[in-house]
């Protein structure tokens, strides 16, 4: 009865949440002139945060209170004391192989899965931004980010990286961000066994744990995809700083910068590590390590410090209305109400929600166990990554779609195949059958031959026949980083294409209304205005300064519509509209490809 009153009092937290969950309702903004999801429901976006919050948490605090009361004798602060951790080379070696594994299967790839039709709208993303900082020799006053000015011009990076630029190198170079993505999540989960004090067997434990890990960020559709690339990096820096006795001031420093870094990278990531970044700061104050809070500190003020220096001050202006722009429209532009749990159609979501609190639950009773006697430090990391799938599950409570929810589900399952591997070995290790099996494998020699064959089954039991691709990779890699973009495109794209080129092949620039932002690349000319994208030309916000950049640069002819029109709304930008249909006519309608010539 004592073990399951806790759990108890989960279920009755998580029932109880359900039934207050549609009453959690703050007042919608009257004044709000964006149309979306939450404008037409009449919907305050703060709602899903808020009900989402309440609904973790509530319950993980009854559980909390119950297990306390019910575990008196298994509570110490002693849970709170610095405990040495011991240095492991084999998990070192565990962690060469998994990443020689990684390798190898980037390099098996078979290319022609990739070769796809063009996804004109998410692919143009990253497409455009970078022809426009190229082309006009401007920053943020030439384009505006909506990913972030690094998230938006990755191809920036790999035309320096290949001497080139294509929807194949793109697509290349973005397999390329989740084999890195591949190797920090090998570090981060080998800086979390090591971390630990009390347990045994953690080279079995460092394999099961990473390579169930590793399900979470493949070649195909991966959790831990290419946005999730500088929080993988930060965090493993924090967890190599946490369980390392030295640091350099260089490596705190460096910490610090990821402040300015990752609002660089991705708007929406870098608020995300901002707030992690001043938790640790907390932590660091809270253990009385002030030598470690100051140098973070100074990181984070030198960097912006340098960067506001080297940068013109009109371009630091339009990166932070940008980033204000961004941070203010996104709700009501592509929020989507999160449905309420245990609903219809509501499987996902409340899977997403239970699996939250499951990770919570798991942490409680990590860290208030003393029989654990595991370090401080393990216990902050994991805490750390649980603040972090809370932090991040923003996005998905925002925008409640599918490839959101999945997103930013990494951290929570990260934390639950730690804690299922934890338990399971440490359940294992109690067999006394199992001794010899253990005592034989102590042996460095036979355990690496172990590992090293579960490897190789593990990361090519699917695809085994593409090993030859190994040998034949410069061959490989020309499959798709060579062939012309028309092979991403299909018949009707490149009849259009063809027809508008020739239209606007004395134009400087071009211009479209439309959410088909791959055009101007695939024409080779920057926007005429700083909007590729027309979902983000709206009313009250950037509507004016649109129609004043397209009135300067006078473009003869404008794609108004195309089939690419996911966020279009002409309501969002009714003047832009006007403005457009007052000063041009149609001039051809290549359906679903409409173009408009100045009068």
């Amino acid at each position: 009865m004592k073990k399951t009153l806790p759990w108890l009092a989960v279920i009755l937290g998580v029932i109880f949440s359900t039934i207050i969950w549609k009453y959690i309702s703050l007042p919608y903004d009257q004044t709000n002139t964006i149309i979306g999801d939450y404008s037409l429901k009449k919907i305050n976006p703060i709602n899903d945060s808020l009900r989402g919050i309440f609904f973790i948490f509530f319950p993980l605090s009854l559980y909390l209170i119950v297990y306390l009361k019910q575990n008196k004798d298994l509570f110490s602060l002693n849970i709170f004391e610095n405990k040495e951790s011991t240095p492991n080379k084999n998990i070192n070696y565990l962690s060469y192989i998994l990443i020689l594994f990684s390798i190898l299967e980037f390099l098996s790839l078979d290319y022609n899965y990739f070769i796809s039709e063009l996804d004109a709208l998410h692919e143009g993303t990253y497409l455009t931004p970078q022809l426009n900082v190229l082309s006009k020799n401007k920053l943020w006053s030439g384009t505006l980010f909506d990913y972030g000015f690094l998230g938006n011009s990755m191809g920036l990076f790999f035309n320096f990286l290949f001497d080139d630029y294509s929807i194949g190198i793109q697509r290349y170079g973005l397999k390329l961000i989740i084999l890195v993505n591949k190797i920090f999540l090998i570090l981060i989960c080998g800086k979390i066994i090591i971390c630990l004090n009390g347990t045994n067997k953690r080279e079995f434990l460092f394999l099961i744990f990473s390579l169930s890990s590793l399900s979470l960020v493949n070649f195909y559709k991966p959790v831990f995809h290419t946005k999730l690339f500088l929080f993988l990096v930060f965090a493993f820096l924090v967890f190599n700083m946490i369980c390392s006795e030295k640091n350099s001031l260089i490596t705190k420093l460096f910490i610090g910068s990821f402040s300015l870094f990752s609002i660089l990278f991705y708007w929406d990531i870098g608020t995300y590590i901002n707030a992690l970044i001043l938790i640790l700061l907390i932590y660091f104050i809270l253990i009385k390590k002030l030598k470690d809070f100051y140098q973070i500190f100074l990181g984070i003020i030198l960097s912006w410090l340098i960067f506001i220096i080297l940068i013109p001050n009109t371009e630091l202006k339009e990166l932070f209305n940008q980033y204000l722009f961004i941070l203010n429209i996104s709700d009501y532009l592509l929020g989507i109400e999160y449905p309420e749990p245990f609903s219809n159609k509501s499987t996902r979501h409340t899977k997403a929600l239970l699996f939250i609190i499951l990770a919570g639950i798991f942490l409680i009773n990590y860290i208030f166990n003393k029989k654990r006697d595991e370090s401080l430090q393990s216990k902050f990391l994991l805490l750390f990554l649980f603040v972090s799938s809370i932090i991040f599950f923003k996005s998905g409570l925002t925008r409640s779609d599918t490839p959101h929810i999945q997103y930013t589900s990494g951290t929570y399952m990260l934390l639950i195949f730690f804690f299922i591997s934890y338990h399971l070995v440490n359940f294992v290790s109690n067999i006394k059958m199992l001794d010899k099996f253990f005592i034989f494998f102590e042996k460095k020699n036979f355990f690496l031959i172990f590992s090293t064959l579960i490897c190789f089954i593990f990361f090519f039991k699917n695809n085994y026949l593409n090993l030859p691709n190994i040998f034949n990779s410069e061959k490989n890699f020309q499959k798709i980083t060579k062939i012309s973009d028309n092979d991403f495109l299909n018949k009707d794209y490149l009849n259009f294409l063809n027809i508008y080129r020739d239209l606007i092949k004395n134009e400087k620039c071009v211009q479209q209304f439309t959410d088909d932002s791959s055009i101007p690349y695939l024409v080779n000319k920057p926007t005429c205005t700083k909007y590729f994208t027309h979902a983000h030309i709206i009313q009250n916000w950037t509507e004016e300064n649109f129609i004043n950049e397209l009135n300067n640069a006078k473009p003869n002819y404008i794609v108004y519509s195309s089939e690419i029109n996911w966020f279009k709304n002409r309501g969002n930008a009714p003047k832009a509209d006007k403005y457009i249909l007052d000063n041009y006519y149609l001039y051809k309608n290549l359906s679903p490809w409409v173009i408009y010539k100045k009068n």
